[in-house]
Order: structure tokens, then C-alpha cells, then sequence
């Protein structure tokens, strides 16, 4: 069933950040390697500053090239209004292909419900976010007790930055139509430049299903605080009692990435912290955010509509 909405004034308040630490530490091969490959938007001859857009158009040909890196780093503080046109979509992955090309607050159908989410479809080329769950440092303790495969919703009809996450039915379905995971630190004012970002497909750790102590995880792509590691194994917990995390301090188990140089003892990342690193965005301060998100990569998908092929074709 498609739908037909378009909802003005809700939720348009910018949230200001905290200050930010300084630029990543690009020194090492890897992350040299991983700042070629994962790029914002190509950023030449585009304008600074757009006016929303009314409504889509699922005949959009190609991919809008207006996307800058000022929008990739602000598009959570200025929000879209919310809209769809005339079809359904399980994701943003599906706003995606029928034309939408900026970030901000849209409905999607999951197939049980409809309801508003914030999509993310600036940031990584052909690359599309579902925001399933974001806190602020300061709101931790409401949170740091619940895994991700708990149900725990809080605030699931309002999305925000500083306290929000969707009910375990509504993540699992927006999973079920997604291949990738990612967590990551303060996006509405850092936007995605892969410090303190973590990524991996879903088909390979699922954060919904996970329950485990320090097992070694498989990840697209990680980095904390500088230290970058691709396709690599990274400790994880995920419990009934404490939030998906990972413990940066931590060298046993076996696993390949490490982040120990310049942590703190018993240092928490992405959840649960017990033990904080300032050094860490999300945690720099009481104000600091943490996202995590579910989403797809156009070109994996098929090409199901004429603005998705020319998205793939551009």
C-alpha cells in the first residue's frame, strides 16, 4: 500500500553539540587506506545552502548532486519535514530509490505499522541509515542496562538525538530489509568522517540476536579515537543487563583490532558506559550522542525503479 503524507512543524528543533575533538589520526596504513575509500560526497561546485525540498519525484534521474560536506555534517541539526509519494518504504534505503537524496525525518511502512524515522542518505555514497536508536551521554543510565535485542523503547514516536530507540519489533523489522549495521559518535554535529565509527553487515553480527561477553566480532570497518582497523574482529557485549559495547581496553579473546593505546581502564565504546574516555566522542561530554543504525547500499539491491537504475548507472 503506498502512502501519501506530508507532515510540516514536527520535530524540526536544531539540538546544539558540545564542541568536537580534533581530526582523526590518519598516520596508519589502514586508516589511510579507509579515508580513500569510504568519502562524503565529491563537494566541488556544490551550492552551501538548499531549501527543502515539498515532495519527491520517483522519476528523479540522478543522483542530486547538490549533497555537500557542510550537509553531510549538519543534517541532523536541520531536519527535513516528512513526506512520502505515492509508494511504500520499508526503509530509507526504499526513499532512497524513488529519488530522496537528503537527510531528515521520513515515514516508513515496515510492513506492520508506519511510523517516522530519521533516514540518513547524505553521508555515504549510495549508502542509506535508518536511525534506530540515539542518547546522549547525560540520559546513559536510562539505557545502559538494555542490550540492543531487549525491548525497550523510548520515545519511538518522536525521533531525536538525546533520548530515542525503537521497539525490538520495529528494529527487527527494519533489519529484516537491511544488510548493515553501523554505530556511531555526536552525528548531528560530525556528520560521518569514520572516527569513532563502527560498521559491519548484519549477515555477519547481528546486534538484535548477539548475546555474548567479549566475543570476536566480524566488522566492515572500525575505528576509536584514530585507531582503524577493515574487515577485522573486534571484541563485543551485548547482554540482558548492559548495552551493546565495546571495551576498548580490553586485549584478550583473540581478536585482531586493538585500541588500547590511549584508553582508559576498562573504557566502554558505542553503549554501556561504566568507564568513559573524553578522547572518545561519544563520550567527551554529557551532551555527547551515540546513533545506531540499520541500512543498505544501493547497488546491492535491485534496481527496481527507474531512479534507482539511474542512481547505479550516474
Amino acid at each position: 500500500m503506498g502512502l501519501s503524507v506530508v507532515v510540516s512543524g514536527y520535530l524540526l528543533l536544531a539540538l546544539s553539540m558540545g564542541t568536537l575533538p580534533g581530526e582523526a589520526d590518519t598516520s596508519t596504513e589502514t586508516d589511510q587506506a579507509l579515508k580513500h575509500l569510504l568519502q562524503p560526497r565529491n563537494t566541488e561546485g556544490m551550492s552551501a545552502s538548499r531549501k527543502p525540498r515539498e515532495t519527491l519525484n520517483p522519476q528523479r534521474s540522478r543522483r542530486d548532486t547538490s549533497a555537500s560536506v557542510e550537509d553531510c555534517h549538519s543534517c541532523g541539526r536541520n531536519p527535513m519535514p516528512i513526506f512520502a509519494d505515492n509508494y511504500t518504504a520499508r526503509t530509507c534505503l526504499d526513499h532512497m530509490e524513488h529519488g530522496a537524496s537528503r537527510c531528515g525525518y521520513y515515514v516508513i511502512d515496515d510492513g506492520r505499522e508506519s511510523y517516522v524515522v530519521f533516514c540518513d542518505i547524505n553521508t555515504e555514497i549510495d549508502f542509506a541509515w535508518t536511525l534506530i536508536e540515539s542518547f546522549a551521554l547525560k540520559h546513559n543510565s536510562l539505557i545502559k542496562s538494555k542490550g540492543l535485542y531487549v525491548n525497550w523503547p523510548l520515545n519511538e514516536n518522536s525521533p531525536n538525538w538525546y533520548m530515542y530507540r525503537l521497539s525490538l519489533g520495529r528494529m527487527s523489522r527494519i533489519r529484516d530489509h537491511s544488510t548493515y549495521w553501523r554505530a556511531t559518535c555526536e552525528f548531528p554535529s560530525a556528520g560521518i568522517d569514520y572516527r569513532d565509527y563502527v560498521r559491519a553487515k548484519i549477515a555477519d553480527f547481528d546486534p538484535l540476536t548477539y548475546n555474548g561477553q567479549g566475543s570476536c566480532k566480524t566488522v566492515e570497518y572500525i575505528n576509536i579515537r584514530g585507531h582503524a582497523g577493515a574487515r577485522t574482529t573486534a571484541p563485543f557485549w551485548n547482554g540482558a543487563s548492559y548495552h551493546m559495547h565495546m571495551d576498548s581496553r580490553y586485549i584478550g579473546g583473540g581478536c585482531a583490532f586493538r585500541a588500547n593505546s590511549g584508553s582508559v581502564s576498562s573504557e566502554d565504546n558505542w553503549g554501556c558506559y561504566g568507564a568513559t574516555n573524553s578522547k572518545f566522542r561519544c563520550t567527551a561530554n554529557g551532551d555527547s550522542t551515540t546513533q545506531y543504525w540499520m541500512g543498505d547500499y544501493v547497488k546491492r539491491r535491485s534496481c527496481s525503479t527507474s531512479a534507482a537504475c539511474n542512481r547505479r548507472n550516474s
